[in-house]
């Protein structure tokens, strides 16, 4: 289903406005054709004739069809950047409340992050891309392990990019793995489990040993 943005208002001009308006159209109408007959079957005029632009106003917003996939990865990360922002918790809090908002977003747009996930593995190009982008996320989560280093929070010593690299691989894989599995799949209780094993390691901790 089309989703509509969360970001924390920041003042912006009348013409970005509109711009971000037309943008959500194009991103709205294109993700309900989708949902409803399918990617491939879905053409660049149909879409824009679902949003009421002309077909040049769509290259304005998207270089090409695929591009359109990765927006949501896009938009779910300029929300939590804003989240994250107002945020003045604890570094381990903060992680913990990044990856819930990333899975109730998921969770919320169900049926359009599947398509997404299983588009985006299919198309090489699409995945490069998707891959790319992701970096944005990884910076994301890098500033808040660093705070937590320097807070002394956080082990240091380990590259902030390293640690948030792979917690967002591996967010990526169960969201995967939840696409291919569907209802069989608990997405929550596998993204907190797995943010638990990255903070606390898989060793057991014995009475008189660190």
């Amino acid at each position: 289903m089309p989703e509509s943005t969360e970001i924390a208002s920041v003042p912006v001009s009348r013409r970005a406005r509109k711009k971000a308006r037309t943008r959500q159209g194009l991103y709205d109408a294109a993700v309900a054709l989708f949902l409803a007959r399918g990617f491939d079957a879905v053409t660049i005029d149909e879409i824009c004739r679902a949003a009421d632009v002309a077909r040049a106003t769509f290259f304005l917003h998207f270089p090409t069809k695929d591009a359109l996939l990765v927006e949501y990865g896009e938009r779910a990360t300029e929300e939590l950047a804003a989240r994250l922002r107002a945020s003045r918790a604890a570094a381990t809090t903060d992680l913990a409340r990044a990856l819930d908002f990333l899975v109730e977003r998921a969770l919320r747009h169900a049926d359009a992050v599947r398509l997404v996930v299983r588009e985006i593995m299919a198309r090489p190009a699409a995945l490069a891309e998707s891959s790319e982008r992701s970096r944005d996320l990884v910076q994301l989560l890098a500033g808040v392990v660093r705070r937590g280093q320097a807070a002394g929070e956080l082990r240091r010593g380990l590259a902030p990019e390293l640690v948030a690299a792979i917690l967002v691989a591996t967010y990526l894989s169960i969201v995967a793995e939840w696409t291919r599995r569907r209802s069989a799949f608990d997405l929550r209780t596998a993204v907190r489990g797995a943010l638990d094993v990255v903070l606390n390691g898989l060793r057991t901790r014995r009475r008189g040993r660190p």
